[in-house]
């Protein structure tokens, strides 16, 4: 089914992260951090609550003394109400990890505006991962471990499928996508999130695709399958297209929400204002 990918219907190309990319990430990235929620992690030794026991000054639980526990652990006031030497355990700290899932359908390029929107998210992501501490990869829907200059919006299925390389269990998945698939995506997210501790999902459009203008015949262009179509993009046609994103959008909205996640729809704009106003307000980010 054709979606919105009209306006020119460029055909996605491979080229590298520019300079000025990384400088406008620099710039912005620093103002926000991820909203990671009260959650227990895994990953390595950091600042985020972990699964199991560590060194933080968060108490975790008791367990019986042992021989050769450090003596500075033990339990001396309840050992003075109950004669029983135990041993406080505190919680675990860990630095989480953390997978950047991307959709490279070619659709996410289908403007200038659009692929470098989702380029620009790419980079913060990972620039929020890293101040995390966190352990974070790069990873391509249906595909394998990406290099952020490796990044190309040029794959032809219809549909995404899991990465594959494995996830990392109890770690925070970050999708990004446009979500013009066909068919429900519930069972893919399903499976994509799996196991995981926090999964987020970006849905970036364009500002055409959100509000097509009425232009009279124009000719759209299908950059998934190459399929071109005549159409009268008069008021009622816009009407009828804005009704099936919405569903679109509400399916993808409902499966993230369902699995407990956290959805945003990103508009592609420049990094800041994509930001102020549409990563902040839900819950994706937090002033630094």
């Amino acid at each position: 089914m054709l979606r919105a990918h009209g306006g020119g219907g460029r055909r996605a190309r491979r080229c590298k992260v520019q300079a000025p990319e990384s400088q406008a990430v620099a710039g912005v990235a620093g103002r926000y951090r991820l909203q990671l929620r009260a959650r227990r992690f895994r990953g390595r030794s950091g600042a985020r609550r972990g699964h199991g026991v560590g060194s933080s000054q968060e108490f975790f639980d008791f367990r019986d003394y042992a021989p050769g526990d450090d003596l500075r652990h033990l339990d001396w006031r309840g050992y003075a109400r109950t004669e029983q030497l135990r041993i406080r355990l505190h919680q675990e700290e860990v630095a989480p990890y953390v997978d950047v899932l991307v959709d490279t359908s070619a659709s996410l390029a289908s403007t200038p505006q659009k692929e470098r929107a989702a380029r620009l998210l790419v980079l913060a992501l990972l620039q929020w991962a890293r101040r995390e501490a966190a352990t974070v990869r790069l990873v391509e829907l249906g595909g394998a471990l990406l290099a952020p200059e490796s990044l190309a919006f040029v794959r032809q299925e219809t549909s995404p499928a899991a990465p594959e390389v494995p996830l990392r269990p109890s770690g925070v998945r970050i999708l990004l996508t446009d979500g013009l698939w066909q068919g429900e995506p519930g069972p893919m997210l399903q499976r994509l999130f799996a196991g995981a501790c926090h999964v987020v999902c970006l849905q970036l459009l364009d500002p055409w695709e959100l509000e097509p203008a009425a232009e009279g015949a124009i000719t759209l262009l299908d950059c998934e399958s190459g399929e071109r179509r005549e159409v009268q993009l008069d008021a009622r046609s816009i009407r009828s297209y804005r009704e099936q994103l919405e569903r679109v959008c509400d399916e993808l909205r409902a499966a993230i929400l369902g699995s407990g996640g956290v959805y945003a729809r990103v508009t592609a704009d420049h990094l800041s204002a994509m930001c102020l106003r549409d990563l902040l307000p839900a819950a994706v980010l937090e002033p630094a």
